[in-house]
């Protein structure tokens, strides 16, 4: 038992240690490796819960270091310094967890890393930090101003017209939930949630294809397009109104696209959608989607956003334009983009954001719309790239604009979105 819990535990280490000293992604990082290894599905969740506890409260452990270590955090070993956050953070944050087996597995993940000379300093500051430390107590004198906050509930949308499907199944399981309650207008899509992910992804109705996983921000996108194109697109284009043309240009993992594509679907007598992504293991994570959520009308390819294709030049009545970005809307499902957030990384995505939309404008038609989205809080990033935009391109007008803020009326990611007409 023992050696299976410092194995556990090395991987945490080494997981938050390419997290906090390489800049690593810690969901890309799950992807790659802890999801394939041979492990228990509760060891794998004790790891996800370690490694994102000690992300989102890092200011808090460092300063119980701080108080209990000779040696400070900004001068501490690389090694040690991870061990020590991760020891501290069962010791504050893990009740179930004692504390003396926490400071010996750790004192023996210093002797794995080969660095024996440390193994006294990390007991001695680990068994400080045991001996005085109150569980009760929130630190927050040690704290520092974090960057938003966010919704950790799972949003999902129903699909397929399975709605009673999916609410027998989640009453015969007996698992709570609620239909979403903020402050965004539904007009269209049915949007739920439940407090855990894997609560589900265990659902039969969503193995059949009545669920898609979307925060309530990104459904409530495909929501106020598909509320455009009914009542507004198709109305004005009499010529074209039993044809309809959709591309997502940054469609990963396609949530968007097969959100507006069962919204909209039966209006159209002639109807194509195309998502595209920059890679081939991008266009697997909406194959994932489309193969469990039975959809047969999208086509996907691989082709990078930013780079022209003359073919495609006034096809699509509609382009969604979801870009890169920063991603502090979000800071609740990925902890670690606060640790890799500055002002250099805002200025080297802004480039990349105003060309994927510029050329993608050039594929809407006259009297098309394209929407222009991030799940980021920076003006920069959003209403700076459209007045950017529009001042470039005055064969376009700004018909709908709204910024998702993280707060308790919403109760939803942070978002941006702008939808705009061709002339």
């Amino acid at each position: 038992m023992q050696d299976t819990n410092l194995n556990i535990r090395f991987i945490s280490f080494k997981v938050l240690y390419e997290v906090f000293f390489n800049k690593k992604l810690l969901n890309e990082l799950f992807e790659q490796s802890v999801d394939n290894i041979t492990l228990s599905d509760k060891d794998k969740s004790f790891i996800r819960f370690e490694c994102k506890g000690v992300i989102e409260n890092v200011d808090t452990i460092d300063g119980i270091i701080d108080k209990h270590s000779k040696v400070k955090t900004k001068k501490l070993d690389k090694d040690i310094l991870i061990i020590l956050r991760l020891g501290v953070f069962e010791i504050k944050y893990m009740d179930k967890v004692p504390a003396f087996a926490t400071v010996n597995e750790y004192v023996g993940i210093v002797k794995k890393t080969k660095k024996y000379h440390l193994a006294n300093f990390v007991n001695a500051v680990l068994r400080n930090v045991e001996r005085s430390i109150d569980k009760n107590v929130n630190d927050k004198e040690l704290t520092t101003p974090r960057i938003g906050k966010a919704n950790k509930n799972c949003y999902f949308r129903i699909y397929n017209d399975g709605e009673d499907k999916v609410v027998n199944e989640l009453i015969s399981k007996g698992i709570k939930y609620s239909k979403y309650e903020g402050a965004l207008d539904f007009k269209y899509a049915k949007v739920y949630k439940v407090d855990s992910f894997t609560k589900i992804i265990n659902l039969e109705t969503f193995k059949d294809g009545y669920i898609l996983i979307q925060d309530a921000s990104s459904t409530y996108l495909t929501d106020k397009m598909a509320s455009f194109i009914k009542d507004d697109l198709k109305t004005s284009n009499t010529e074209n109104i039993s044809m309809m043309k959709l591309l997502d240009v940054c469609a990963a993992p396609g949530g968007k696209i097969l959100g507006l594509i069962d919204l909209i679907y039966s209006d159209f007598y002639y109807f194509y959608a195309e998502a595209r992504d920059i890679s081939e293991d991008k266009i697997y994570k909406i194959c994932e989607n489309v193969n469990r959520l039975k959809v047969l009308d999208l086509n996907m390819n691989v082709k990078d956003g930013s780079r022209y294709d003359e073919v495609d030049k006034d096809k699509f009545d509609v382009v969604i334009c979801d870009v890169p970005c920063t991603g502090l809307g979000v800071v609740a499902k990925k902890p670690d983009i606060i640790l890799n957030f500055d002002k250099e990384k805002i200025n080297s995505l802004l480039p990349l954001q105003k060309k994927i939309l510029d050329t993608s404008s050039k594929y809407v038609k006259v009297g098309g719309i394209i929407s222009y989205s991030t799940c980021t809080t920076t003006r920069e990033e959003n209403e700076d790239v459209i007045e950017s935009f529009l001042k470039e391109n005055n064969n376009f007008e700004k018909i709908y604009e709204k910024r998702i803020d993280v707060d308790d009326e919403n109760a939803a990611d942070g978002f941006y979105m702008c939808f705009m007409r061709r002339l």
